[in-house]
């Protein structure tokens, strides 16, 4: 069939529904043709109340349409036109005003655009409308849109009498994609009614675009954390358009906090971190207008805004805005390799793209933040330090699970039951989630007041087990408590499903450990709990761990546990801190964790002489002044201990550690030192699980530069001591030194 010089393809049919499809298809064509429209749709009604597309003419641009919209929406030129019976024909700032009030039009209409939208009704009827939209924008003649209302006059009488045969008129849920005709079949130029050249349709781009966006929206769909989502806006949306770095902002509380970044210099991180939501600067702008801001150089960004301090390095850019559940979320600043301008159809598929990446942005960020209180609140409940006791030297490790956003309940404690014994309890609750979180803190606080209250392992389980069932919880734990006299080394340990600790004597032999296991906590509320003497020797470890220690080794549990105490006996005589850094140093080279890691390493002394004395001093949080008295305290105690000519190294030491605890942690600091066989150790902990930035000498003014202030403080501390290091302990970190006593 041909009319007016369109020829359809057969496919279509002589059906009701294929020849309603084939009017609306001419008339979209002829339009289009005559009006060197970027996009144009046919729309119908839909049994709901809505205005749907049922024929698009297949553009460049024509994922841009908008696909459907209530037949009572002002804001759609489509709906008004139904509406009033008339053409109705608006404009670039009818446009801006739209999209400011809703942000989430932003993704279909990111550029200056006009559009244009006639009537398909007749006195009896009101079938849609037939809308064009031009981009960039172009003002039609007169004579232009006079053609537009007639071809919509003329199709609404033939679909008038379609529906009169009884053809349905309601929309359908997938539209007909027309392919287009091109501007021009004589010739590979055409112009328009002024006599200027327009450009030619770009084959093969729909297809691309399509492919682009179905690879975006996968990598976005399995981004869990805010990173990912990065790396996924890196790969699949800025490289493809040119790009080279990346910088995705979110607004909160009225400032714009760069939630993510690729590529961006840490001086423009820093300059746009907690910039003030405001007009006057390209990321204010583009996030509270709406509008997309595009800058082929930097002389043009300064140009628009004078005394803007950043974005230095001459290169193109766009400030392109993010939108997240219908509103305004941040803003992406998208840096380009070379200098360039994007295409209107570049930009459409770039805003629709970005619309998925603030959706997935703020579901990571959110995730994240979730993940950040409840991991806050697990760490709260972890012990703030260990005891200091010259009989036993102890360390912990505490690692949260990296494969989930979900948190779990392993735990550890050391409690000091009386002048003479200690107890120690490790313990993991199953599954990751808060209510493992509330679990841990409720049966924590329990085996506490249990051990406290002065029962032995077994009961203190015991009772910890019916707590756990009076919870009405789904949720079962693993615990093993070991209460370890200081006098003789004799060690009562009992399990309640949990691995036993492992024991190495000083001189690296490994001892079975061999328990009389009781089912795991909540399993059984009349289960009974046996107990299990074992001595351990002065200068034996002791290791109490979870399982997702072994995890990380890549082996069977067996195997696993066999190696875990081969290292522990192979370093024996290493410095705790150490030994326990070497034990988790697995956990650095997995790149995700499936379980959380709780370790507990004892030292057991036994009965001291005139080495091993220990001492212990407080410094409350942020009183910095102490430190000057803790150097007096310190000449004294080393003099008392024959040890003075360390004093000096010792004060020059303490004083540069303690002073950054007090500065950075803001926590109370715990400082003991204690005399070794040839050596001094000091060990600082604080409350602050990142690693140490030394105050010492600080210039005020470099104050925010980090790598100067971890610089000069920690040579200090290479430089003298011995050996040092740091670890996370508890909900912190211990900072540790040794000092060589020198002979005689």
């Amino acid at each position: 069939m041909e009319e007016n010089g369109h020829t359809f393809s057969p496919r279509l049919g002589e059906s009701g529904i294929q020849r309603r499809d084939q009017k609306l298809a001419e008339a979209a064509l002829r339009v289009h043709e005559r009006l060197r429209s970027s996009t144009a749709a046919a729309y119908l009604r839909t049994p709901d109340g809505s205005l749907s597309a049922a024929v698009v003419l297949d553009t460049v641009l024509s994922f841009v349409i908008s696909p459907c919209m209530a037949e009572g929406d002002r804001r759609f030129v489509s709906a008004l036109a139904h509406q009033s019976g008339e053409l109705v024909c608006v404009g670039p700032d009818d446009w801006r005003r739209i999209v400011r009030e809703t942000p989430s039009f932003v993704q279909h209409m990111p550029f200056s655009m006009r559009a244009a939208s006639a009537p398909i009704r007749t006195a009896r009827h009101r079938f849609g409308a037939l809308t064009v939209r031009w981009m960039p924008d172009r003002r039609p003649s007169e004579e232009a849109l006079d053609y537009m209302s007639s071809v919509a006059e003329e199709v609404s009488y033939s679909l008038e009498e379609m529906a009169d045969q009884g053809v349905s008129m309601m929309a359908p849920g997938i539209p007909l994609f027309v392919p287009e005709r091109g501007f021009g079949e004589t010739s590979g130029v055409s112009v328009d009614e002024a006599g200027e050249e327009l450009p030619a349709p770009r084959a093969g781009l729909r297809s691309a675009f399509l492919f682009q966006l179905e690879k975006v929206g996968m990598e976005l769909t399995a981004a869990d954390r805010v990173r990912d989502v990065v790396a996924a806006t890196r790969a699949e949306v800025v490289r493809p358009f040119g790009g080279r770095s990346v910088m995705l902002c979110l607004v909160e509380r009225g400032r714009l906090r760069v939630a993510g970044s690729s590529g961006i210099s840490k001086g423009d991180l820093r300059r746009v971190d907690g910039l003030t939501l405001a007009e006057g600067t390209p990321e204010g702008d583009c996030t509270l207008r709406v509008q997309p801001l595009l800058f082929a150089t930097s002389q043009e960004l300064r140009a628009a805004y004078p005394g803007l301090g950043r974005y230095d390095d001459g290169r193109a850019r766009a400030f392109l805005p993010l939108v997240s559940n219908g509103r305004a979320a941040g803003c992406c600043v998208l840096v380009f390799e070379s200098l360039r301008t994007l295409e209107q159809e570049e930009l459409a598929i770039l805003m629709i793209m970005l619309g998925q990446v603030g959706q997935s942005l703020e579901r990571a960020r959110s995730r994240e933040i979730d993940h950040a209180v409840i991991q806050g609140m697990q760490n709260a409940l972890l012990p703030r330090g260990l005891p200091h006791l010259k009989e036993v030297e102890t360390t912990a490790r505490y690692l949260p699970a990296t494969a989930g956003t979900e948190v779990g309940g392993d735990w550890y404690d050391v409690i000091r039951l009386s002048d003479d014994e200690i107890g120690m309890i490790i313990g993991d609750v199953e599954g990751h989630s808060a209510d493992a979180v509330g679990i841990m803190g409720q049966l924590r606080s329990g085996v506490r007041a249990y051990a406290m209250e002065g029962h032995d392992p077994a009961n203190v389980l015991a009772r910890s087990n019916r707590l756990l069932s009076e919870l009405e919880s789904d949720l079962f734990a693993t615990c093993c408590c070991m209460w370890l006299n200081l006098e003789t080394g004799v060690a009562t340990v009992a399990s309640a499903g949990h691995r036993p600790p492992l024991l190495v004597d000083s001189q690296g032999h490994a001892a079975s450990t061999r328990l009389r296991a009781g089912p795991p906590l909540g399993i059984d509320p009349e289960a009974a709990y046996l107990e299990t003497e074992l001595v351990i020797p002065a200068g034996g470890i002791a290791a109490l761990y979870t399982d997702g220690l072994l995890d990380i080794r890549g082996e069977g549990p067996e195997t696993s546990t066999v190696r875990l105490q081969r290292d522990i006996a192979a370093h024996t005589r290493e410095n705790l801190e150490v030994l326990a850094d070497r034990l988790i140093d697995l956990c650095g080279t997995r790149a995700q964790r499936e379980d959380d890691i709780a370790l507990l390493l004892m030292r057991y002394e036994g009965t001291q002489g005139p080495h091993g004395r220990v001492a212990h001093v407080s410094v409350q949080r942020h009183d910095v002044q102490r430190v000057r008295e803790l150097r007096h305290h310190l000449r004294d105690l080393v003099s008392d201990w024959g040890l003075a000519p360390l004093v000096e190294d010792l004060q020059l030491l303490v004083s540069e550690v303690v002073t950054n605890a007090l500065i950075h942690a803001h926590s109370e600091v715990d400082l003991r030192i204690r005399e070794q066989a040839g050596r001094l150790r000091v060990d600082v902990r604080d409350s602050d699980p990142h690693p140490p930035i030394p105050a010492a000498n600080l210039d005020l003014e470099e104050a925010g530069d980090d790598e100067a202030e971890s610089g000069r403080g920690l040579v200090i501390v290479d430089a003298v001591a011995s050996a040092w290091g740091s670890s996370p302990a508890g909900r912190g970190k211990t900072t540790w030194f040794e000092l060589t006593v020198p002979e005689g």
